[in-house]
C-alpha cells in the first residue's frame, strides 16, 4: 500500500513537471507575438479558471471523478502560470526598471517575489487546516481576478520598446496620465501588424 502510493505520488510530480516544461516552452514562443501584457492577463485568467475547477472538484465531487477533475485544473493551473506569468514576471522586472537601477531594483523585486512565497508556504498550513484546500483554491481564483484587473489598469506593454522608451512610459503614469502606455503599446501593435 505505501509503495503504490509513493508511486502514484512520484507519478504525479512527473505529470506536472511535464506540464510545466511544455508550457514555459510556449511562454517563450508566444511572449514577443503576444506581448507581455496580453500573454500575463491570458495566464492570469487560465489560473483563474483552473483554480476555481479545482475547487470545484475539492468542494462538490468525490471519488475518482473528484480526483481526475482536480489532477486536470492543477495542470491547467500551472500551464497558465508557465505560459502567462511564470516567465512575464522576471521579465518584466528587468525591462521596467532604469538602466543605472536595473541590478538593485530587479534585486529587490526578486527579493520581495521570495519572501511573498516563503510567506505563502508558512501560513498555508494553517489556512488550509482553517477553511480547507477547496476555499483556498477559490482564493487562488479571486487572487488572479485582482492581478488581471492590475495588469488592466497599471501596466503598459513594453515589448517592442527600449529601456528608455518603457522608463518613461512608467514616469507618464507617475505623473498621473495612467492610460499613454496602455494607448501607445495598443498604437505600436497596430501599427507592427
Amino acid at each position: 500500500m505505501r509503495v503504490s502510493s509513493t508511486m502514484a505520488g512520484v507519478e504525479v510530480t512527473a505529470i506536472i513537471a511535464a506540464v510545466n516544461v511544455v508550457a514555459t516552452y510556449f511562454a517563450f514562443r508566444w511572449i514577443d507575438r503576444m506581448g507581455r501584457r496580453k500573454i500575463s492577463m491570458v495566464g492570469y485568467a487560465g489560473m483563474a479558471a483552473a483554480a476555481a475547477l479545482a475547487a470545484a472538484g475539492l468542494l462538490a465531487l468525490h471519488g475518482t471523478v473528484g480526483i481526475i477533475v482536480v489532477m486536470i485544473a492543477l495542470n491547467a493551473f500551472v500551464a497558465s502560470f508557465a505560459i502567462g506569468v511564470g516567465g512575464t514576471g522576471w521579465l518584466i522586472q528587468g525591462e521596467s526598471f532604469p538602466t543605472a537601477i536595473r541590478g538593485q531594483a530587479a534585486a529587490i523585486a526578486a527579493s520581495v517575489d521570495w519572501a511573498a512565497n516563503f510567506a505563502l508556504i508558512e501560513v498555508f498550513p494553517t489556512w488550509e487546516s482553517a477553511v480547507g484546500l477547496g476555499w483556498i483554491m477559490l482564493s487562488f481564483a479571486g487572487i488572479s481576478l485582482i492581478a488581471i484587473g492590475f495588469i488592466y489598469r497599471f501596466l503598459p506593454e513594453t515589448k517592442n520598446r527600449s529601456v528608455e522608451e518603457i522608463t518613461a512610459l512608467f514616469e507618464r503614469q507617475a505623473a498621473g496620465d495612467w492610460r499613454a502606455g496602455i494607448t501607445s503599446a495598443r498604437d505600436a501593435d497596430a501599427a507592427a501588424a
